[in-house]
Parts: C-alpha cells; structure tokens; sequence
C-alpha cells in the first residue's frame, strides 16, 4: 500500500510540476518587456531564467488542466469505497492504479491534441484515483489490529508524500534531458512504473488477512483475532450502510471538517509551491525539483512519526483515544496555517527563509494522519471506505477551488516584479 500511494501521488503530482515546463512564460493583461525575478533581469530571450515550453497557455488555461484532475476525483470517492466493501480492496485497487498509469501514458498524445482533451484525460485519471484510497481504507479495516492503526495507516499514505519527494526532483530533471522534448517523459516513466506495480499488487495482496496465501497462520490469527475483538466477528455478509445515522452523527461531520482543512492546505501547496518558487522566487528548473521536495520529506517523517507517537500515548494511557485525535487536528492545523501565512511575507533574498517555513508548516500538518485518518476506521469502521470516500468527495472541492483561487489571485505575476 505504501507503494501504491507513492505511484498514485506520482501520477496526481506529475502535472503540477510538467505544466512549468510545458507552457511558455505564463502570458499576462499587462505588457512587460523587463521585469526582474528577486534582481534577476529576464527577458523573453532570456533562456536560463524563463520557460520555452510547447505550450501558448495563459494563467486560466493552466489552472484549468491543474483542477480537472478534482472534477473527476470528486465523483468516484463514494462509489469506490462501496464498491471495495462489497467486492474486495483489492480488485478496486487494482484497477483504479492500473486504469491511472494507463491514461498516464497517454498523456502527452491528449497535450498535443488540445488543452481541453489534455483536461478531459485528467479528469478521468482523477475518476479512477478517487477511488483508490477509500479501497485501501476498507482493507485497513479488516487487515490492522486496532492499536497499531496509527502507524499501518500512516506508513501507508505516507508514500504519497515520497512519492512527491521522487517525482518532483524527477521531473525536473527530464523535463531538462529526457527524450521526446522532456515533459513528455515524466508521463511515460511513471505510467510505467504504475503498471509494473500493479502485476506486484495482484501477486502480494488479499481482501482479508484470512484468505491470503502467503502469510503465517499465527500471523493471521492475531490479526483475525485482533480485528474481531473490536468489531466483532465477521460473518461474511457486507451490512447495509446506514446513511441516516452516518449523515447525522457529529463525529463523523467532524472528521469531514478536518479532512476538507488539512487538503486545502495540502492541495494549495501541491498546485502551487513549483509554481510559487519559480514566479515568486525565481528559482531556475534545474534546483526547483529538489527544493520542491524538501518539505515532502519532512511531511513523510512527521507521518510517520506522529503515528508512533499517538499509538505510544494510547497505548501508554498518556490520552484516550479521543483526545489523541483532537490533540493531532489542533496541533497539525494550527500549525500549517501559521507557517504558510508565514511564508507568504517572504520575498526576494529570503529564499532559506520561506522554505524553512513552508517546510515547518508541510511538517506539522503530518500529524493529521493521526487524527481524522484513521479516525474514520475507529468510528465506523465496517463503512470506514464509504464514510472516507464521502469525506474525500468534500475535500476534492478544495483541489477544484485551490487552483482557481490561486490564478485569480496571481494573474500577473510578473507585473508585481516590474523594476
């Protein structure tokens, strides 16, 4: 699952970076013949600070084939979770990844056709990964002991994180050297890659610990048996799902207030930090993959790190579970919010600076994969795809507002940068 998460996220992150080399120096309403990037001067002839790109987009057009990728994501979140309750995790998995890399692949051929069959494609990527994560959910809830469920699930969609750590580095350097004029190849490799996970996945995976052919029997009797203490034994029938007490419980409404918090974060640096270090920074392609990176990683070890540590305070009696979880949202939202309000006062010299705090602020924002993550799977855990997918549906709005918001608010970016 940690794999799977790394190649969806490479998938879903492949473009934010791809369209900076894609699309010529962003046009703007204003004329500017010389404007300077932090003191340095750039022209339109100006190759080592601007972008020569295949692409004539304007500001609108970008932000358009960034956020369709949510317009499809937000329409399968809910499905995919019924389906893998109903089904098996691991079918829906399976396919959606399979279905992802596939289309990945053909990326390039939709850019070249036209902007709009380029959104269409990433629209359809987005149906499919909508589904992914609500699948994995469901297994976690029949595969993780209820005291471990704090680092299984954090190991698990921390690869989301490494995979933007691989593929932002990785794409700036092939949109450099790599072949068929550059951006083409970062859909290439990772669609591929995609693919050669999926065979691994078919191989290695089981719906439920007890069907799996692979795995010791005392192994799969203190996971059975762990799972089973606290949600009962399973009788193999897929209960109906009780829309009424779910859409009426405030717990859950609770869950799905954090989960839209922490992706509005998440989503707006997702979209725009490449962007943000290339217009506001000025910032060359060639470093801007590895700095892009930095707070993906520190991101990752706070995953996984908070993991640790709110299953140590459970387990220790430190905080009830409740607390733990309403401790990791205050801490982690709190936290972002002030390091990304932070990081927006910092200009031209302050390069250190403003990726300390956006790093400081990915960092702490980690340790939501305590709270409302693996929430869902304490509170209803025999829906626990269904009542994420539905959670997922409201925070994808965020990655379809975030990118709007942040074309209208940065139209012309240069023009701020005007000697």
């Amino acid at each position: 699952m940690f794999f799977g998460c790394l190649v969806t996220y490479m998938m879903r992150t492949n473009m934010s970076f791809a369209v900076v080399c894609m699309v010529s120096e962003n046009k703007t309403d204003v004329a500017v013949q010389n404007v300077t990037r932090c003191g340095k001067a750039i022209t339109p002839a100006d190759k080592n600070n601007s972008v020569v790109g295949e692409f004539d987009w304007d500001k609108k057009t970008s932000g358009m084939v960034l956020s369709s990728f949510f317009y499809g994501y937000i329409g399968s979140q809910i499905l995919g979770g019924h389906l893998a309750s109903r089904y098996g995790g691991k079918r829906i998995v399976f396919i959606t990844i399979l279905g992802s890399a596939l289309l990945t692949l053909v990326n390039p051929v939709a850019a070249r056709t036209s902007e709009y069959a380029l959104a269409a494609l990433r629209a359809c990527i987005g149906f499919l990964q909508g589904a992914t994560f609500p699948a994995m959910h469901t297994m976690w809830s029949v595969w993780g002991p209820p005291l471990e469920l704090s680092v299984l699930t954090g190991v698990t969609y921390a690869g989301a994180q490494i995979g933007n750590v691989i593929v932002l580095p990785l794409s700036g350097f092939l949109c450099q050297y790599g072949f068929d004029g550059g951006w083409p190849s970062i859909f290439y490799i990772i669609g591929v890659f995609g693919v050669l996970w999926c065979a691994a996945w078919w191989y290695i995976s089981a719906d439920k610990p007890a069907i799996h052919p692979r795995i010791s029997a005392e192994e799969k009797q203190y996971i059975v048996s762990s799972v089973e203490a606290a949600m009962g034994k399973d009788t193999g029938k897929v209960p109906s799902t009780p829309w009424v007490k779910i859409l009426t419980s405030p717990a859950i409404w609770a869950c799905w207030a954090g989960h839209f918090a922490g992706d509005w974060g998440a989503y707006t640096m997702l979209v725009s930090l490449p962007s943000f270090l290339k217009d506001v920074l000025g910032l060359d392609l060639s470093s801007l993959g590895i700095i892009a990176s930095i707070p993906y990683i520190a991101y990752f070890a706070a995953i996984n790190v908070g993991g640790i540590l709110a299953d140590t305070l459970r387990a220790k009696g430190v905080l009830s579970t409740l607390n733990t979880r309403r401790a990791a949202m205050l801490v982690a939202l709190i936290g972002q919010g002030l390091f990304l309000v932070a990081s927006g006062y910092c200009g031209c010299g302050q390069d250190v600076l403003v990726i300390f705090f956006i790093t400081c602020g990915m960092a702490i924002s980690g340790l939501q994969y305590s709270g409302f993550v693996v929430n869902y799977l304490e509170i209803a855990p025999p829906f626990s795809g269904t009542v994420m997918g539905t959670g997922n549906t409201i925070s994808a709005l965020a990655g379809i507002i975030s990118p709007a918001v942040t074309s209208i608010l940065t139209p012309n970016v240069c023009k701020y940068l005007v000697n």
